[in-house]
């Protein structure tokens, strides 16, 4: 009989990589589809969140004469105190639907940890700004939940690629450009205003009426 030739061990090392270098590239290259899809999960996630927030606002503003609430009770009134309002009211359960783990991540505006949902909701577990001083009587097209900032009306394109997400008071929810807005251009660091797609491109923090605030999440303690 005759015997097969021994195989080299060399060959059998390229038999084993070949096939081996071939998953690494094939996982290369669906490395950059699969975090989108990640993401694009993860902020719709967020919308749902900020509808969660506005429905219990709305439920909180229907039983004080149709004002959201305040922290007029402060000289520095926070998005976190006016939130803790209508938790405590009832309308809303736990504290998850105010945090993000992309901004806080991205931001700092809140710990990298989930909340714990024990009262009271504190900064280091609310990565979402508000706008205080609006009433179901406002204008519909006004904002009034955001995030992706940590200053009034200045946001950061680097949480959503460019985008933030903003409630207005008619409750419509949705990740808006973070565009040149009023004419300015992007900052050096990559934030600017929340614009309308619009032909005039107006940045819509402009229409907050006068005597309400902004009010940013905090950065974590």
């Amino acid at each position: 009989m005759n015997e097969k030739p021994p195989v080299s061990r060399n060959i059998r090392i390229a038999e084993w990589a070949l096939p081996i270098l071939l998953l690494a590239i094939l996982g290369i290259c669906s490395y950059g589809p699969i975090q989108k899809q990640i993401r694009a999960a993860e902020k719709t996630s967020a919308i749902g969140n900020f509808k969660q927030v506005y429905t219990a606002l709305y439920s909180y503003a229907s039983d004080h004469d149709g004002h959201f609430p305040t922290d007029l009770e402060s000289e520095s009134p926070t998005a976190v105190a006016c939130f803790d309002k209508f938790i405590k009211a009832g309308k809303i359960n736990g504290e998850q639907n105010f945090w993000n783990k992309d901004n806080a991540q991205t931001l700092g505006t809140a710990s990298k940890s989930p909340p714990n949902d024990v009262s009271p909701l504190t900064e280091n577990e609310n990565t979402t700004g508000y706008v205080m001083g609006l009433n179901t009587r406002s204008r519909t097209n006004i904002p009034i939940l955001f995030d992706s900032s940590t200053e009034a009306g200045v946001f950061n394109t680097s949480v959503w690629e460019g985008q933030a997400i903003v409630v207005k008071v008619n409750g419509s929810s949705q990740a808006m450009r973070i565009s040149y807005g009023a004419g300015l251009p992007l900052n050096e660091d990559g934030s600017g205003k929340v614009g309308q797609i619009t032909e005039n491109n107006k940045d819509i923090f402009q229409r907050v009426p006068e005597g309400c605030k902004i009010l940013p999440p905090q950065l974590a303690k």
